[in-house]
Parts: C-alpha cells; sequence; structure tokens
C-alpha cells in the first residue's frame, strides 16, 4: 500500500513536505545484544567475492547461487560459512533454498543429496567429511584394499541435517570399501528421498579403525518424503534402537524438484527447556515449502537433541580395519557427548556417484528463533512527488515464552517501532537510522506512525531502493529476569527492501500560471 501527495497545490505541498519532515525522527542508538548474536543472510548469487565463505572441491559460484556438485558422476563440493559464528544458547533458525535438478539415475534413483551441517565455531580449518553417501559430514573406514576410500568424519560435527535423494545416508553398511553405523534391518516403503538428521562426532574407542574422526556422527532420525504408509521413517530411542516415526506430512513429494523452481528448507533449532532456567540440547523442527509461497511442510517435528545420546557402534571389524579381512565384529553401546558448542559455524555439502544430479543452493538466511520477520516493499510515485509506505504492515514480531508446546505468536503489532532502522553499517553498529540520503533521494521514517516517506531528487527518475529492519520488545517478570527476549539486538529481522520506481505517465503535477493553481496531467 502507499499513499501519494497528488493533487496537491505548491504551497500545500511545501507545507506536506516541512511538516512531514518536522515530525520525521532523527538518528538514535540501541543496547548492545546481550547475547552476542548478529543475523546474517547471503543470496549467495555471485558470491565469490564474499569474505566469509570458503569453497571446496567441484563447488564453485554461479549467478544463482552456490553449485555443489554439477549434473555429473563422481562429483563432491562443500561451501563453508567460516568467516562467520554464531552464538548457541538461544537456538538458531535457518532457511535456505536448493535445487537439484538435471542428472541420470541409477538402479531407478537419482543422487547422492546435499546436506547442512554446523560445527564447533571454534574449530578453524575444518575437514570436510567424506564424500558419497556421507555426503560431506559422516566418515568413511574401510579395509586396506580400499585404504583410500577412507575419510573422517566433519571435524568438530555438532548436526547434520541431509536432504538425501539416493538415500543412504541414513544406513549402516560394512564393507570392504565402506563402512559406517547406522539404520540396519528395515524394510523402507521408499528408501530413497529422505530428510535424515546424524549427530555429533563421537570419541576415538580404539587403534583398530575407530579412532578419533571415526566414530559418532549416529543416525538420529530420518524420514521419507515419499510416503505416509508402511515403514517411512525411524527415530533413535534412548535403548539405542530405532521406533518407527509416527508424523504424517500434509503431503507427499520427491526431494528433488527436477526442472523445478528452487524449493526452500527452514530449519529451526529450539533450546529444550528442562526447567525455566537449565536446558538439554534442542528441539529440532525441518520444513520444506515445496511450492513458491505455499504452505511449508512438516518432516521432522521437534526432535529432541539431547547433550548425551546413547548410541550403537554398529559397524565394527571383527579385528581391525587395517588388513584384508571382510569380517564383522559386534556392535558395541556407545554414549555420544553432543554437549552444544558455545558457538556453532555452519556449511554445505553434495556429492554425486553413478547416481547424480546438479546441487545449488541459495539465499541463506540464519536469526533467532522468533526473531523480528521483514518483508520487501513497492512503491510508485512521480517526479519530485513524495511517496509514504506503511513498511510494517506486512513485517511481524513475536511475543510470548519461548515453547515448542505453546510457541511464542508473531503479529505486526508487535513490533516495536521505535526500533526501526536503515541500512546499518555492519553487524556492531547500534545507530537507529531513520534518516537517509542518497543521491536518488531523501528516505525518512516516523517511529510514531511506523511510515516511511521517499522525497525523490530533483530530475531523478528510475528506481530506489533502501534497507531497513526492525525487532519486537523484551518482557522482564517481577525478578528482573528475561522471559520474553525479543527487543534484544540479537533479534533484530534480516533487512528487507523497499523498492520506489518513479513512473512517467498518469502524473499529476501543480501547475502555477499568474491567474491561478491549476492541475495539469502530463
Amino acid at each position: 500500500m502507499k499513499k501519494n501527495f497528488r493533487g496537491l497545490s505548491v504551497m500545500s505541498l511545501i507545507f506536506t513536505l516541512l511538516t512531514t519532515f518536522l515530525y520525521a525522527q532523527t538518528d538514535s542508538t540501541e543496547v548492545a545484544s546481550i547475547y552476542g548474536f548478529y543475523s546474517y543472510s547471503s543470496s549467495l548469487m555471485n558470491a565469490s567475492s564474499a569474505s566469509e565463505l570458503t569453497i571446496q572441491g567441484n563447488a564453485s559460484h554461479t549467478a544463482t547461487g552456490v553449485q555443489l556438485t554439477p549434473a555429473s558422476s563422481g562429483q563432491f563440493g562443500g561451501l563453508f560459512i567460516n568467516g562467520r559464528t554464531f552464538t548457541s544458547v538461544n537456538g538458531l533458525h535457518v532457511e535456505f533454498e536448493y535445487d537439484m535438478k538435471s542428472g541420470a539415475p541409477f538402479s531407478g534413483s537419482y543422487g547422492d543429496g546435499l546436506s547442512f551441517f554446523l560445527y564447533d565455531g571454534s574449530v578453524t580449518n575444518p575437514t570436510i567429511g567424506s564424500s558419497g553417501a556421507g555426503l560431506g559430514y559422516a566418515y568413511n573406514r574401510a579395509k586396506n584394499d580400499f585404504a583410500s576410500f577412507r575419510k573422517p568424519g566433519l571435524s568438530g560435527a555438532y548436526l547434520g541435517i541431509a536432504l538425501d535423494e539416493f538415500g543412504n545416508f541414513k544406513s549402516k553398511r560394512f564393507q570392504g570399501e565402506s563402512r559406517v553405523n547406522g539404520i540396519t534391518g528395515v524394510t523402507w516403503s521408499q528408501g530413497s528421498s529422505h530428510v535424515t538428521l546424524r549427530g555429533a562426532k563421537g570419541a576415538a574407542i580404539n587403534t583398530n579403525g575407530l579412532g578419533d574422526g571415526y566414530t559418532g556422527y549416529p543416525v538420529l532420525v530420518s524420514r521419507s518424503t515419499l510416503s505416509n504408509t508402511g515403514t517411512v521413517g525411524r527415530i533413535l530411542q534412548a535403548d539405542r534402537s530405532y521406533a518407527s516415526t509416527t508424523n504424517t506430512l500434509a503431503s507427499t513429494f520427491d526431494l528433488r524438484n527436477g526442472s523445478g523452481e528452487f524449493r526452500k528448507v527452514y530449519l529451526d533449532l529450539i533450546p529444550h527447556f528442562v526447567t525455566a532456567t537449565t536446558t538439554d540440547g534442542f528441539d529440532i523442527k525441518v520444513d520444506i515449502q515445496t511450492i513458491q509461497n505455499g504452505t511449508p511442510i512438516n518432516i521432522i517435528d521437534y526432535y529432541h537433541y539431547k547433550t548425551s545420546v546413547p548410541y550403537s557402534e554398529n559397524a565394527n571389524p571383527s579385528v581391525t580395519d587395517f588388513n584384508s579381512s571382510d569380517a564383522e565384529g559386534a556392535a558395541t553401546n556407545q554414549t555420544l557427548n553432543a554437549a552444544v558448542p558455545a558457538v556453532l559455524k555452519l556449511g554445505f555439502a553434495a556429492s554425486t556417484g553413478a547416481a547424480y544430479q546438479q546441487h545449488i543452493i541459495r539465499n541463506v538466511k540464519l536469526t533467532l528463533p522468533y526473531s523480528a520477520v521483514t518483508n520487501d516493499d513497492v512503491a510508485t510515485t512521480c517526479k519530485l512527488q513524495p511517496v509514504s509506505i506503511p513498511v510494517l504492515d506486512n513485517d511481524i514480531a513475536y511475543k510470548g515464552p519461548i515453547s515448542i508446546t505453546t510457541p511464542p505468536t508473531g503479529n505486526k503489532n508487535n513490533i516495536d517501532k521505535t526500533t526501526f532502522s536503515f541500512t546499518k553499517t555492519g553487524d556492531t553498529d547500534l545507530t537507529l537510522y531513520r534518516r537517509k540520503v542518497t543521491p536518488q533521494g531523501t528516505w525518512s521514517y516516523n517511529k510514531n506512525t511506523g511510515i516511511v516517506t521517499f522525497y525523490p531528487s530533483s530530475g531523478f527518475t528510475g528506481t530506489a531502493t533502501m534497507t531497513y529492519t526492525v525487532k519486537g520488545r523484551t518482557l522482564k517478570d517481577s525478578n528482573g529476569n528475561i522471559v520474553e527476549p525479543y527487543g534484544d539486538t540479537a533479534y533484530r529481522s534480516v533487512p528487507a527492501t523497499i523498492t520506489v520506481t518513479l513512473k512517467s505517465t498518469g502524473c499529476v503535477y501543480s501547475v502555477v500560471s499568474n491567474k491561478m493553481v491549476t492541475q495539469g496531467i502530463k
């Protein structure tokens, strides 16, 4: 929506401009975040110069995003956003778009898939995990005949989420060239197109193959996106067995979008509160939006990823990996230390084999769960005519305690209008910019009304853009404890863009003559 200053006489236009400037508030400052978290967003399109990004293997920067693998066999690529760290105390909300298309199937399935992973932010030079079924996250062990296939899992790994088109990321294997723990003995209704979570790196067990980087990474939960009947998923239990998952998808679909549009993944890590002040890991939720502007489909429904996870190391050699024997030994019971790192870093990986396809990711956003959300705004005006835009009308902030049972609610009325800011200079910039002057014109914000007004510069024609952010409100209890943290700077939204286009037809201008003021249409 917008309001144009049309049909104004010269004097009334001048009066309106002066009045608007009079009531447009000046810049101010906000308090630094007590959580030390800053939101992040990147389109990844033509992002080769972004200092926080590092690509590996066959990955490449393209105009449509980071291509992790081309559509050819035997490819492996990774992307680390290792120039940024994110505090973990308040959880994490991640969004990204992906494309899986082209290529050729093997045994009826395309492959392999892609992973998104979180790892300990104190790791400065991470080593990506194994290719193939490991999708850059899990390890791969092998006997001496295939020694070159050995690869430790992701260094400092905390959590891996796979969009596993071929379906092997979840599976236990014990064979000469590939030995890794996982789910075994299950006849799946659909074995391909699974969303699967694997846990953190484990502790070294012995020197016979199960050393540093070659244990842990257990399968936590897996769910097919292709079926709601039969055996569609498994979830790790406290007794180290895998029980059937029970959630039903709103609709089934193939993770591979073929020649269709990009799809969008939503990932939430919500702190799992044991008491009002103590937590035990995260509740993890994974949704996928298959149609642009459609309702996301819930795949993983708040899996409780605890800080201590019993699991089975079930792909062990009878004696050692360092011989030519194919004899398998007994499984051993282990307990994974999955303590949450103080800070996290993240990345992506993808691989192909005999089955292959193209894997691309783009439009990555990281915020805290229940951060304010801003959406782009569009308006039009004419030369010299200001335009007012109620930018907050399509934005939301949250209210209510953080909980997965009774989650906080989002509404535009929860936005604190005084927290609005035009484009900031960086993460640590605490200035609230309420007026910005650009060659295209002047942008002004009124903190009482929540209205942005754009005044085009004399002679300017074309399109002008400006970004902005907002946040919600903080609420404390009678003892001064924070129960709703949404006014903290850490909960500031990622920027949205305001676009104003100056049109050249259908404009109404003030015309001055020596007789009277009339309206002329040009």
